[in-house]
This record gives C-alpha cells, structure tokens and sequence, in this order.
C-alpha cells in the first residue's frame, strides 16, 4: 500500500557536529534523526556520516533538503572569505575613510569610487563616466572571487546606475555581482555598502559549502530540492543562497531558534542553544522570536541583514578548562576534548597517565597535547620550524614538551599562534566534554583519557576529581545563568540595549548568581523571570535545570533537543517583506504633495491617500516577487503594515513620512 508522505532532510554543519533530521511534512513528524563529527578539511564527509545513519529507504523519497551552517558567521568573526572589492557610486573617500571602518568597510583606495550625478530625489542630472568606469574595473577586479556595486541614492530611482554598471560588469567578467539594492532597501549607504561587500567576499564560501552537499547528496542517490536558512528563520533556494550569501549570517542559530519554537510549543520563553563551539541564546515573545533592531552585526562588519536578536557566547561542551592562581575557568574557545582525541590516538592516554603519576604541578598547561588538522597550503609563507612541526604531527599529537623539542626551543618559548590561528593546528585538551564521560552523563568517546587528565588537572588545583567535575559544571551554569540575565535586562531596559551591559551590574548580576545559589546573604539578590528556558543541542539538559531553578521559572528540554537545528532547518518556511516610502513634499506655503519610493518606479501624488495606495501596491509586488525568488510557490499569505512618522514643533504634529511593508509568507510546495 502506497503510504502518503513527503519526506524532508533537514542538514545542520555546525563548528562541532553535523546533525541531521528526516521529517514527514505530511504527518508533522521526526522520522529520524543523525549526529556526526564535522569534517572541516572536506564538509562531504560528516555530511555523508550524518546521512549514513538515517533511514536509507525514506533519503530516497525525499523531495527537500534543508540547510543551516554556521559557515559565513564563522567567517565573519575570523575576517575570513574570498577575494572581493565594492565599486561606489557617489561615495566621499575622506568619509569612507572616516566612517567606513565602522561598518566593516576597507579604505577608499581598495574600492572603485567615481562621481555620481544622482539627487537626493532620485533624478539622474546625467551619467555617470562609463568609460572611466569600465577602465577602472579592469583593473582592480579582474583577479577577485566576486564583486558589489553601490550607489548613494540608488533606494531612491530602484538602482538605475548600479543596474547598468553591472551590465557592464557581467560583459567583462565571469564572476558574481550584485547590486546594493537587490540586497537591501534601506538608505545608510556606508551600511549598505558593507553589506554589499561582505556578501561578495562569502561567493566562494557558500559555494563550497553547496558543493559539499552537492556531492555527499549525488553519491547517496538523492533527487532533493536544495533549501538554506535565512538569517530571520525563513528559508530561500540554494540557487537565490548562491548569490546573496550574506543572507545566511546566523543562519544556524536561527535555525535552532525554529527549531526549539516547534519542539517545544512554548510562546514566551529563553532559547539556549549550546554546542560544542558555542551557545546562542535568544527570546521569544508570544511565539515569535524578538528581531535584531539594526540589522545582523558579526565581527567588524555591520550589515542590514535581518536577523533575530541573538547572543552568541564562547561556552560550549569542547570550550577549555584552564586555572590559574588556584582558579578554575572556561576559555571562550574550543579545543579538541582528550575524550575524543584519544579515541583515535590512544597515545594521549599514555601521555596523560605518565603526567599524573609524576605528580607535577606547573604554572603552564604542560597536559595539552597539539594535533594537526590540516596541510600547510602555501609552504613558503612557514618557517622551517613550523613545517618541521607539522611534519612531526602528522605521526600523531604531540605533548607540550615534545612539540617544544621539535621546534627546537623550550616549553616557555615554545610558539605555534599561527599555526593556530589559521586552523592547520588544534590544542587537544580538558573541557567539559571529558567531565561528562567522567561523570557517565556521554560516554562516546575515551573515559579513561578524561580521567587521567582530570586528575593531573585536580592535582594542579589541589583538589579532589569529583570537585574539580563539580566546579566545571558550575562554571558552564555560572555563564549560562549571566548571559541569559543580561539578554533579559537588554530586551526589558532600552538603557542596556542600547549601551550593553557594563562591567559593575555584570559584576551585580555574578553576586545575585551566587547569593542565589547559596543562599542565607544578608541581602537578598535574585533576578526571576516568567519566561520559560528552552534547552536544545547536546549537552544543554545537564545544566538547564539548575539555571531555571535559580531564575524562579522551569526548564523544558524537548524530545530531539540534540538535532534542534537540522529540525528547524526543514521546518521552515518561504518569508520576504518590501517597504516602499512616502516622502513630503514641502514648499515655502506648506505641504504640497507627496513622493512614493516603490518597487518597480517611483511616483508623486497631490493625496495622502492616494500616495498610500500605490506604496501599499508597489510593497505588495516587492514582497510577493521577493517570495517567488527566494523559492516560494503557489498562493502566497500578504499583509501589510503602515507606520507613519510624525514630529512635534511649537505649532503642533507634521507629517515626516510614511513606511508602508508589506509581507509575503508561502512554502516551498503548492
């Protein structure tokens, strides 16, 4: 009997682990569900793991395959991605070079700047030195990986200059380009110039990443629709993903957001999405998650992206556990756990058991082990000591002391920060991925390279193995209950969400956490919250209880809380929005009329009303067409909002303008 379904794969490639979901649209259902380690050197092969352990006969059916990364954020941070320059239309060098680097722009002279002969309105006085262009172009974008072109006012007259010059473009090279308002609609050119820019530095970075599901899909025999993640949740094809990949900035967070609203069905509640890597938290208001107010900023750049409002912190299961001056703490990076190390080099076992039988304490972390994690690309641009070191560790990890002796120095001077940095190299060493094998809370991976490690760890410490277990669970609650506090304060107190979280109400917040914990203070100083906390990703339920205890509010770790974001991946649907302007038009008797900043054209009406009526018809068709692109079909869902802006003057309100959006929401089938 035939049975009716449609199967989905939802696909998450994580900094850590690449999980993996079948999911039936018709039953609303989880079929079944995949984690593997992520494959860095070449993405196919986790992605290929995590397929491998799902159903065989349903990957066949499926017709959808979902994707959430954290890939380009990864990028973002690390100042990282292809070869790309910005051509600007009327940009001012001495305010590029002033103002630029705040929104992640480079300086002028990396950038192709020529005059534009476009008003504040939007009229074109006459154009732009084509021929200076098309010179200029050959020579600063000839060897890049892709390219962006703005212009000031291009939000004004729906990018006529910028249009053209990117039919220049695509006649010369054969690279992606796109234009600053294909991408964005807003009016901060510097802002969207950034945007614009970032988007053609990640070309290449998602283009491996579709690559690497291309690949791993063909070799299972999958015939799927390829789908990603947009930064608000929402998801876009993998052909619209292809050229405007700064759309998938936090993507994978905004995936475990979905993720966690569906498993868990709670409308007001804290999202703590913990990894190996990191952990993002975010809110969620009456069923929808709490939106970034300007736009999604990551690193040095700050982009209009539309994202949700999302912290991202350094804490996960595989962050470092480090002491000093008798201290325990968590590094806000990730090291490879000696659990997990030592299941395929048993070596660090041996290594570890002759450290804490010789009852060594030293001020440096001499347990640490070094492991190579990829080739040295560019060979010329190494010492002969580092290639001397990566040559020695592909035999195996090497200790503190050993990779000293191969570099030729000693454990003091011993430096490797840029083998580091560039991820050809990765310390292996105690996180609180071993505490849980100690603790039999995940027992994977090598239990007895855990203990050995945290026993030469406790003796540093001068404590016992269970204490020191004890105080590293404690730290991830200490940091989980700050952060979730401090997202709290931000989205009740416009004072913190506009200026942070200073140095003395964090050191405040830290004092309740404790007095909370303890008990008996002589003043009492507890933070409590109606929201619920929602744990997803792996080794969350071990911490989650306690922190909502100390909040005054309950926990709820769903079933499938440790695929959360391949869940939320495939779950999603088609969302896009357009905002057409109404401007006032102003003269020396008043107010004359009004300009409509549309879609398609723009457009000057005597009415109000009637200037309401061809924003509301002009942001329609953006939105329904914005839809269709990113892969919607069939009948869309539109709304639309009016938000009219008015000020106060001695005289009474005038009317400053009017942003009309309209929505369009619809699925990837009919």
């Amino acid at each position: 009997m035939a049975v009716d379904r449609k199967i989905g794969i939802g696909i998450d490639t994580g900094g850590t682990y690449t999980d993996a979901v079948i999911y039936d649209f018709r039953t609303k259902s989880v079929l079944g569900t995949a984690k593997a380690l992520t494959t860095r050197q070449d993405l196919s092969e986790g992605i290929l793991e995590a397929l491998d352990k799902l159903p065989g006969s349903l990957l066949r059916e499926a017709e959808i395959i979902s994707l959430s990364t954290t890939l380009a954020t990864n990028a973002c941070v690390e100042d990282k991605g292809g070869r790309a320059a910005l051509a600007f239309f009327g940009g001012d060098e001495k305010i590029i070079n002033e103002m630029g680097g705040k929104y992640g722009l480079p300086r002028a002279e990396e950038m192709h700047i020529q005059e534009s002969f476009t008003t504040f309105t939007g009229g074109i006085e006459r154009e732009p030195d084509w021929d200076y262009f098309s010179q200029g172009i050959e020579e600063k974008f000839s060897h890049l990986d892709g390219a962006g072109i703005v212009e000031i006012y291009a939000m004004k007259n729906n990018g006529v200059v910028e249009k053209k010059a990117k039919e220049i473009f695509r006649k010369k090279f054969n690279i992606p380009v796109v234009c600053g308002h294909e991408l964005f609609s807003e009016l901060n050119s510097l802002q969207r110039g950034s945007s614009t820019l970032l988007n053609a530095r990640l070309f290449p970075v998602i283009e491996e990443f579709l690559k690497a599901i291309q690949k791993a899909i063909a070799r299972r025999d999958i015939n799927a629709e390829t789908v990603i993640v947009r930064s608000d949740g929402s998801l876009m094809s993998g052909g619209f993903a292809s050229m405007r990949p700064v759309e998938t900035l936090l993507c994978g967070p905004a995936a475990s957001i979905a993720g966690g609203i569906w498993l868990s069905g709670e409308k007001d509640c804290v999202i703590a999405d913990m990894g190996g890597t990191t952990t993002d938290i975010a809110l969620v208001k009456n069923g929808v998650p709490v939106k970034a107010v300007e736009g999604v900023s990551i690193g040095k750049w700050r982009t209009f992206v539309h994202g949700f409002y999302i912290k991202t912190l350094g804490l996960g299961g595989d962050s470092a556990v480090h002491y000093s001056d008798n201290r325990l703490f968590l590094e806000d990076y990730r090291v490879i756990p000696f659990c997990t190390a030592a299941a395929r080099h048993p070596r660090i076992i041996d290594n570890l058991r002759e450290l804490a039988e010789s009852h060594t304490a030293h001020s440096l972390y001499i347990h640490e082990h070094y492991v190579l994690v990829a080739d040295i690309k560019d060979p010329d641009r190494y010492t002969d000591a580092e290639k001397r070191f990566c040559d020695a560790l592909r035999k195996g990890p090497l200790i503190r002391r050993e990779a000293a002796a191969v570099m030729d120095t000693d454990i003091y001077n011993l430096n490797v920060s840029r083998l580091l940095k560039e991820g050809v190299v990765q310390i292996c060493g105690f996180t609180p991925t071993d505490v849980m094998h100690i603790n039999n809370d995940f027992s994977v991976y090598s239990r007895e390279a855990s203990l050995w490690g945290a026993r030469f760890v406790a003796f540093n410490l001068g404590i016992s193995v269970e204490d020191l277990c004890s105080q590293v669970y404690d730290e991830v609650k200490k940091k989980l209950y700050i952060s979730i506090v401090k997202i709290l304060l931000e989205n009740q107190d416009k004072y913190y969400l506009k200026n942070g979280i200073d140095a003395e109400t964090e050191r405040f917040i830290l004092k309740s956490y404790e007095s909370a914990k303890k008990g008996g203070s002589l003043v009492s100083l507890t933070f409590k919250t109606d929201f619920s906390l929602v744990g997803i990703g792996a080794p969350i339920h071990l911490f989650l209880n306690d922190v909502a205890a100390l909040l005054g509010t309950r926990a709820v770790v769903p079933e499938h809380f440790d695929v959360a974001n391949a869940i939320g991946a495939v779950v999603g649907n088609i969302r896009a929005s357009w905002t057409a302007d109404i401007r006032p038009v102003y003269a020396s008797g008043g107010l004359t009329g009004y300009t409509v900043f549309g879609y398609n054209r723009s457009d000057s009406f005597r009415t109000l009303k009637e200037a309401e009526a061809f924003a509301v018809s002009e942001a329609e068709t953006g939105a329904r067409e914005e839809a269709f692109k990113r892969g919607a079909k069939g009948e869309l869902k539109l709304t639309v909002e009016i938000n009219k802006n008015e000020g106060s003057a001695k005289d009474g309100v005038f009317y400053m303008g009017t942003a009309v959006t309209a929505y369009a929401a619809g699925f990837l089938d009919s």
